[in-house]
């Protein structure tokens, strides 16, 4: 039966409505959606401290350039500008600028700070485009893109920019352009050294969400590695199956140093945290606390399930342990009593809550809430029981942090 003229014209109207680019919105909508963004963040985020006068200067800034936006790109940048006065990188949109910030630490591969007045990469993640440039950790950064370290962390954080300020803009200075070449100069023992690392457009992994095998030298020891965001839908499944296949080993090492994010589906990435954390809760347990107010604190809690899994617990993390992945770090710390083996952990802060915005239907996820762990302090202050540096790691080819969780399974 052939498809009549009418429904072809309705088919070829639907298809062109989906491919035209969105209405561009007049200045009163662009108004309305700056200023539910700058409400929202005014009065509903958790970690303002010393940094709300600069969000009330944020909206005298970038307001008048949300009401000129000539497209939806300069609107969408005029968002971004505002939200990056608060330094926060646990804050985000859904919809990006062609010429956005990186996110960090889901799309760099480098981690460095300041120490007095020199930066310092911290860590490199294996595999990634500074990793096959060559830089390592301990690496000393004296120019980025041929401008001195000091310029181009003062071009995104001010000339009195607060420590934690300038380490936030110094690791995305180092995270560069979405695409291109970053030339980054580091002082080694015959001078400076030019690295360049060719910056890809990032995409998100497109394998299996986790690997799950034997290891030791008598295969004794489960090793499970999470290789997608908490909020991929396959993953709690996968990560029961894989238990299933390693029940009886003497022990166990979760690594989540590919818990990275973005965690676009914040209920999904929480309902994943749960699940994996009843794998290891032989009764029911407190893993976390919230601050829903100031001065008010709920303790969550995860219930056991039968046949959990009660043999020890070594979960690796690092610097790209982001956001829920810290929470399900802290969660089996608290709950099946994990060691933490590796470096820090990112530091995102705050549950999440999700506002989106009417006209643009841009969501905006920010924390709403402070997180801590189960003894009060806050999530942030997490560190690793067996911290490993890895400018200097302690012997082991290949792998410094899981040659030491191995070294700790085979005492």
């Amino acid at each position: 039966m052939k498809p009549s003229y009418a429904l072809a014209a309705l088919l070829l109207a639907a298809f062109a409505a989906a491919a035209a680019p969105p209405r561009l919105l007049n200045e009163r909508e662009r108004l309305e959606d700056f200023d539910a963004l700058w409400v929202a963040i005014d009065q509903g985020y958790a970690y303002f401290g010393a940094a709300k006068p600069a969000w009330r200067r944020a909206r005298e800034l970038w307001r008048p350039r949300a009401a000129r936006a000539r497209s939806r790109a300069e609107l969408v940048a005029a968002f971004e500008g505002a939200l990056a006065q608060l330094r926060d990188d646990h804050v985000t949109l859904s919809e990006r600028a062609p010429g956005s910030l990186r996110r960090v630490p889901s799309e760099t591969d480098i981690w460095a700070h300041w120490r007095d007045d020199v930066a310092v990469i911290e860590a490199v993640r294996t595999y990634g485009e500074a990793d096959v440039a060559g830089l390592r950790p301990g690496h000393l950064v004296r120019n980025v893109g041929r401008v001195p370290a000091h310029f181009a962390v003062r071009e995104l954080a001010g000339a009195d920019a607060a420590p934690a300020a300038r380490d936030w803009a110094l690791r995305h200075a180092l995270a560069g352009p979405p695409e291109g070449v970053l030339r980054i100069e580091v002082a080694e023992a015959r001078g400076l050294r030019a690295y360049e690392v060719e910056r890809r457009a990032h995409h998100a992994p497109n394998g299996p969400p986790l690997i799950g095998r034997r290891v030791g030298e008598r295969r004794d020891l489960g090793y499970i590695r999470i290789k997608a965001p908490l909020s991929d839908a396959a993953l709690a499944g996968q990560f029961a199956g894989a238990m299933g296949y390693l029940r009886g080993t003497r022990a166990m090492i979760l690594d989540l140093r590919d818990a990275t994010g973005p965690f676009d589906d914040g209920a999904r990435a929480r309902a994943t945290t749960l699940a994996i954390l009843r794998h290891f809760a032989a009764r029911s347990a407190p893993w976390q606390a919230r601050e829903p107010r100031p001065g008010e604190r709920v303790t969550d809690t995860v219930a056991s399930i039968p046949g959990a899994y009660t043999a020890p617990l070594v979960v690796l993390v690092d610097r790209w342990t982001a956001g829920e992945g810290e929470a399900l770090a802290a969660g089996l710390k608290a709950v099946a009593g994990a060691r933490l083996v590796g470096t820090r952990t990112a530091g995102l802060r705050g549950e999440l809550r999700e506002v989106r915005l009417a006209h643009t239907g841009i969501a905006l996820r920010y924390p709403a809430q402070k997180t801590l762990l189960v003894d009060g302090s806050p999530r942030e202050s997490l560190r690793p029981d067996l911290l490993v540096d890895l400018a200097a790691p302690q012997g082991g080819p290949g792998d410094p942090i899981l040659y030491q969780a191995l070294k700790l399974l085979e005492k």
